[in-house]
């Protein structure tokens, strides 16, 4: 039997459409207005980090001129005590010659007296400057962060409406009309003829369409690149024969209407892009996500790689040898933990759905622990203060604080989690303690991408629904100091709030990525903006909502900036309504000593 395709031709009608057409030139209104107000807000970024730079560069000067006023100040007490002396002498000499002249010893004394106090009003005055333009920079810091965050959340919600956009833009319906010619030889049956003719017709017009789908789109030139792996296709919606003959020579010539529709499956919108595949998490059906439930004959690799050599690799229970390690297991949920002697144990539940890679990093431990030993200590009254784990001793490589330095780092015991309401209602109940916020204007919130006191907030009323699981927020440094006192106190222990290098070294839990877990933020791995949990851009999350780290730490990433000590006061790790840049380890928000937002919390360090 013999089929022979003598000619192909494809002709396109789109149907009605009009408003799938309009809510495609809004989405791409929505990119363009979003870009617009991106390059607003970075040439307002420019300028003010150009203003920043004059603050600091002030501030150098300042400085300088401070430190050569000291100067002068100690040779003028030199010039002083000199003056004194030979005005002392001349009048001894004056007790035995009346006669004797005093007046210039007399003036050189007194312009030497005139001179100092000139010198120590202009210390005076030169520290008072000082503190006025350090005030002023920290509040230009916090409105850097401020410009950052919003610079960055245009960016988010600029990637969120080119998936957006992408997503309509290929999943279009349209009608195409496609005829051909077709040469059946006398061994095939009409029948066969034409289902062969209308199976080409239905090959030709999905792969057409797709084609012209890709070239279509907004971002076409960008989409060219990564469309060779792409999941897109075409569905087939239905299909109709419009006309057909058979000629004399068993030729089969027909013309069909076939309707299709664009389909992007999963992640594809975000692959044709290049971007994050977290901005496509909720484009993933339910359906989808539970086909690993329903194909249990299936069976998936699981490759598991870690940084150290002869350590020891458990599958739910089971020694599988020691990595480099590649296993077929069922799908579903399997613990893994990977040791080896002087390192913490490496922990980390899998949900196998499809062939997965698992890359541990081992972190080696400077002292005696039990895979991070638990600590919680008991209060005067009974209960049991915060959770602790114990950390142990390291160095801290990659950091700001200490450039290419390695930091020795101690070891000690820090909170598994920010301080929660009901660690602080404990403090409040004890002590009768008011707050800043209770007592003052209340606390900081966003509002318009700005901050903006709310004498109504406070860490009881933060402006969202909380629990006594929540971390507590709406407090400042000195509503910080009186709690870690009071739990010093009540557990004759010494806790303080960890510092920058303590801080980064727990968050990075020996990772040098932007999160402990990677570079990429990633979906619903923490409570940020755009980082894809129930809580973002809406209100702090239980703690230990999300997967801890290395050290058995969480929410080191995200739901609140957590205050450190040092010599100006530093929060570190991001929270629920920053964008997720601003949750990398490596970030800084500096604010003023009394400063308090329902954004910033704290995490408790124990002093071994």
């Amino acid at each position: 039997m013999r089929i022979a395709l003598i000619a192909l031709a494809t002709s396109c009608i789109l149907i009605g459409n009009t408003a799938q057409a309009t809510e495609i030139k809004q989405q791409n209104n929505t990119v363009d207005n979003l870009q617009t107000e991106l390059e607003s807000i970075q040439s307002e970024y420019g300028t003010f980090i150009t203003s920043l730079a004059v603050v600091n560069d002030d501030i150098a000067i300042k400085k300088t001129k401070l430190a050569q006023t000291r100067t002068q100040g100690k040779a003028l007490v030199g010039q002083t005590a000199k003056a004194l002396t030979q005005m002392n002498e001349q009048y001894a000499l004056m007790i035995d010659n009346p006669m004797q002249d005093m007046t210039k010893s007399q003036n050189d004394y007194r312009q030497a007296i005139q001179q100092q106090q000139k010198n120590k009003q202009l210390i005076k005055d030169s520290v008072a400057r000082l503190a006025q333009l350090n005030k002023a920079l920290s509040e230009k810091n916090i409105e850097r962060v401020r410009l950052l965050n919003q610079r960055e959340t245009i960016s988010e919600e600029i990637n969120i409406a080119r998936i957006n956009r992408l997503t309509n833009e290929m999943q279009q319906t349209q009608s195409r009309n496609v005829s051909q010619n077709v040469s059946c030889d006398l061994e095939t049956s009409f029948s066969k003829c034409i289902t062969r003719s209308n199976l080409l017709s239905k090959q030709k017009a999905s792969k057409t369409y797709l084609n012209s789908l890709f070239n279509s789109v907004t971002e076409a030139k960008l989409v060219s690149k990564h469309k060779t792996n792409s999941s897109a296709h075409v569905k087939l919606l239905g299909n109709k024969v419009l006309t057909s003959e058979f000629s004399g020579q068993g030729t089969y010539s027909s013309t069909m209407q076939v309707t299709m529709q664009g389909v992007l499956p999963k992640n594809a919108a975000c692959n044709l892009l290049n971007v994050s595949t977290r901005y496509c998490a909720e484009q993933v059906s339910q359906e989808k996500k539970n086909v690993a439930k329903t194909d249990k004959g299936a069976l998936y690799e699981l490759t598991i790689r870690s940084n150290q050599y002869d350590d020891e690799v458990f599958i739910d229970g089971v020694s599988y040898g020691s990595t480099k390690l590649s296993v077929m297991l069922s799908p579903g949920a399997h613990h893994i933990v990977i040791k080896k002697p002087s390192y913490i144990d490496f922990e980390q539940n899998v949900k196998l759905k499809s062939n997965t890679m698992v890359r541990a990093e081992l972190v080696k431990a400077s002292v005696s622990l039990k895979n991070g030993q638990a600590v919680q200590d008991f209060l005067a009254s009974g209960e049991r203060g915060p959770e602790l784990i114990s950390v142990p001793a390291g160095q801290l490589s990659a950091s700001i604080d200490n450039g290419n330095n390695q930091q020795v780092i101690k070891a000690f015991s820090v909170g598994k989690n920010p301080i929660t309401v009901a660690d602080f209602k404990r403090f409040v109940a004890a002590s009768n303690f008011t707050t800043a916020a209770e007592s003052g204007n209340g606390c900081v919130e966003y509002v318009g991408g700005k901050e903006t006191y709310n004498a109504d907030l406070n860490w009881r009323q933060p402006g969202f629904t909380q629990t006594d699981e929540h971390p507590v927020v709406c407090i400042n440094s000195a509503d910080t100091n009186a709690y870690l006192t009071w739990l010093s106190k009540a557990t004759g222990q010494k806790y303080r709030l960890p510092n920058n290098g303590e801080w980064e070294y727990v968050a990075r839990a020996g990772s040098s990525y932007n999160y402990w877990w990677g570079n990429d933020a990633g979906n619903s791995k923490a409570n940020c903006a755009y980082c894809g949990s129930q809580w973002s851009n809406k209100s702090t999350a239980p703690v230990k909502s999300f997967k801890a780290n290395k050290f058995g730490l969480y929410d080191t990433v995200g739901n609140v900036w957590e205050l450190t000590s040092g010599n100006n006061l530093v929060a570190r790790g991001g929270a629920w309504n920053f964008a997720p840049k601003l949750a990398q380890v490596d970030v800084r928000l500096e604010l003023k000593p009394d400063f308090r937002a329902n954004y910033v919390g704290f995490r408790a360090l124990r002093e071994n």
